[in-house]
């Protein structure tokens, strides 16, 4: 068919007579879209098991519809969940389905603002310029099948229809029964019992459509709903769910002279064209030139893991911590050897941690637990925990420890730290942590050996922060990965014999700065929870698979937590280690929560980033509360945000892949644009 059989004329005249393929492998069906001296051919196939044979197939029907041989193609771009699979004799670029669907979808409507992709696994509400179809913002939903082709298909199957067929029944209900279970196991049993009491097929039909289009309008407010909607998908020629949406919405959503299934590989079609004219040389990022050796501080590493594994220290007593707020110079004036509890868990510990606490507490509580109840052997070398306590969950769990396994003292954390007495009160609780501490080694814990520690370990924060100065850079000669791995140094190795290695580290980055690469990466702020001991899929995505660097951390497993120093002086020690670690970067449990804001703000300000990564636990009583303060705040200081709702599973990375793939897609957009925060 002619393009502007389909397209408007005046979007007709962007696109060029290159001729492009597009392939968008979704779970369900694959849909390709061929563009060539002014015509559009299309194909629709299903998904195979064979994602790379199924986007083959495409492409091989697409030349048989138009005509064209193989070396006719000029570019191909992949997208949809498939396109890691595909593999052509032709130049090819793999974009994101959210890219490539806001592209298609300004293409094919009229001033579209806000579209609504539900796909077979997934649905997404994104937000585009309507000038350009360039990405705004955009939300996916959790991985769940509530909201998606697939919960519908399940529901239509119930009631004896098929996915197309239900949609026209559902258009004759004049009583709508309200479905209230989202999950498709609940669901299946509501529809069950609701057909069983005598309700019609298409009473019920569109009761799930409704509470479908309930859960997809909760999504779409979090990009802001606007006139110029459209809808995208396999799900868009379901005429049940679009009357349900615009019922739920009230607003009418535009209709397009193309199927708007073809949206996503129609958008990577043109999307090829760009790719072509600019032959991939203008918008490469520079790459880094040095590497950092740090086999030295590996070996120094793992040998100090092994020697608390074999409790070979030379230390009598093995005692572990939970939190950040645990004095560490305390504990090495106590002469006990130590570690921090912050490990991803395996999916069977974190399965045991659920034998002692519930499935809704976050997965670092159950992977501590578990690995106890496995009987990992560093936690087997544990004589006893202490614990600050800042984290509900964290409290619940060490109780559960102390019960069943390891001896565990909680002491108290003052939650509004700017009070007169909060000084006071944090003292008394160090005060009985040391006494505790001086009867299970049977030794004093001596002032001068405290203050021996205050001076290493302010020594430990510095180099920390002076190794984290040099990702100020436009190309940082450290990424986050190495960053985070040097910092689980500070959990483990004593500051006599970690300070230099540290040294080391800084020397090589003032050598490599000297030395800068060329141009500028794409910068990201990771602010939020914890990135525990092995937690590391967002910060390879993010570095290793999308070029992008995450240039700092605000949370307190990365820069956030060497900010402060202890005070260094000749008064009450105690009263100096508490003046010190309430003034650090303040915990969530704390308020006023202003001031974490104004902190994130600053580290992002100060290391000149593009966006912010807010990544968080599920069921995480803290930060899943505060996430929506803290995202108004960054937006009103222009920051693009990205909540990253996550677990220790790696069954949803290719999600979380797809959110930020599109979410550094958005900030490359930007920098291009010049459009810059401050």
């Amino acid at each position: 068919m002619l393009l502007s059989e389909v397209i408007d004329v005046e979007k007709v005249k962007s696109i060029s007579e290159v001729k492009t393929v597009g392939i968008d492998v979704g779970s369900r069906s694959a849909k390709g879209v061929l563009l060539a001296d002014g015509q559009l051919h299309t194909v629709i196939i299903p998904t195979g098991y064979d994602v790379e044979k199924t986007a083959s197939d495409v492409l091989d029907k697409l030349l048989e519809e138009s005509g064209y041989e193989l070396n006719d193609i000029q570019y191909i771009v992949g997208t949809g969940y498939g396109r890691v699979s595909m593999h052509f004799d032709v130049p090819t670029e793999l974009v994101t389905e959210i890219s490539c669907h806001g592209l298609g979808a300004y293409y094919l409507g009229d001033n579209i603002k806000t579209i609504l992709d539900i796909g077979g696994q997934d649905s997404k509400a994104i937000k585009i310029d309507p000038e350009n179809g360039q990405v705004l913002n955009f939300v996916m939903n959790d991985k769940c099948a509530a909201g998606t082709g697939r919960f519908l298909e399940k529901m239509a199957n119930i009631l004896g229809y098929d996915a197309e067929q239900i949609g026209e029944v559902s258009l004759s209900s004049k009583n709508p029964v309200p479905i209230s279970s989202q999950c498709v196991v609940f669901a299946e049993s509501e529809v069950i019992s609701e057909r069983a009491k005598g309700v019609e097929v298409d009473d019920l039909a569109m009761g799930i459509y409704l509470s479908v289009a309930r859960r997809v309008n909760n999504l779409l407010s979090r990009v802001g709903i606007e006139e110029g909607v459209i809808f995208t998908g396999g799900v868009s020629n379901n005429v049940g769910m679009r009357i349900a949406l615009e019922k739920i919405m009230n607003i009418k959503i535009q209709t397009a002279r193309l199927d708007t299934v073809f949206a996503g590989a129609l958008g990577a079609a043109i999307h090829a064209q760009r790719y072509y004219s600019k032959q991939l040389s203008s918008g490469e990022l520079a790459k880094r030139k040095n590497r950092l050796y740090l086999d030295p501080f590996k070996r120094t590493l793992e040998s100090r893991k092994a020697a608390y594994i074999s409790r070979s220290t030379g230390k009598s007593k093995y005692v572990a911590y939970m939190c950040t707020y645990t004095p560490i110079e305390i504990l090495a004036a106590a002469d006990v050897a130590h570690i921090r509890l912050y490990h991803t868990g395996t999916a069977t510990e974190i399965s045991s941690g659920e034998h002692m606490t519930q499935s809704v507490f976050c997965d670092l509580t159950k992977s501590i637990i578990g690995k106890f109840y496995e009987k990992d052997p560093m936690y087997q070398a544990i004589d006893k925990i202490y614990m600050f306590y800042t984290c509900d969950c964290m409290k619940k769990t060490a109780e559960a420890i102390s019960r069943n396994f390891v001896p565990t003292e909680i002491y108290n954390l003052p939650r509004i730290r700017d009070r007169e007495n909060s000084l006071e009160y944090y003292r008394r609780e160090l005060a009985a942590f040391k006494k505790n501490l001086e009867e299970l080694t049977g030794k004093e814990i001596k002032d001068e050996d405290i203050r021996k520690q205050i001076k290493l370990y302010n020594r430990v924060r510095e180099l920390y922060r002076n190794i984290s100065a040099y990702r100020k850079l436009p190309v940082p000669p450290i990424n986050s990965q190495e960053y985070q791995y040097l910092v689980s140094g500070y959990y483990y190795i004593p500051a006599e014999e970690l300070i230099p290695l540290l040294e080391d580290v800084e020397a090589q980055l003032k050598k490599a700065s000297k030395e800068p690469a060329e141009g500028r990466v794409t910068r990201i702020l990771i602010a939020g929870g914890a990135l525990a001991e092995g937690d590391t899929t967002a910060t390879r995505i993010i570095e290793n698979n999308l070029g992008a660097y995450v240039v700092a951390e605000d949370n307190c497993t990365g820069y956030k937590l060497f900010i402060d120093d202890v005070p260094d002086n000749e008064g009450d020690v105690l009263e100096a280690i508490a003046e010190g670690y309430l003034r650090r970067a303040p915990c969530i449990r704390m308020k006023p929560l202003m001031e974490n804001e104004d902190l994130a703000v600053e580290i992002a300000n100060e290391y000149d980033v593009d966006g912010v990564v807010f990544y968080y636990l599920k069921f995480c009583p803290g930060y899943s509360i505060a996430k929506n303060q803290f995202s108004q705040r960054f937006k009103e200081e222009g920051f693009p945000i990205l909540e990253v709702p996550n677990d220790y599973s790696s069954n949803d990375e290719g999600q979380l892949l797809t959110r930020l793939e599109a979410f550094v897609e958005v900030l490359d957009e930007r920098r291009k644009a010049g459009v810059r925060v401050h």
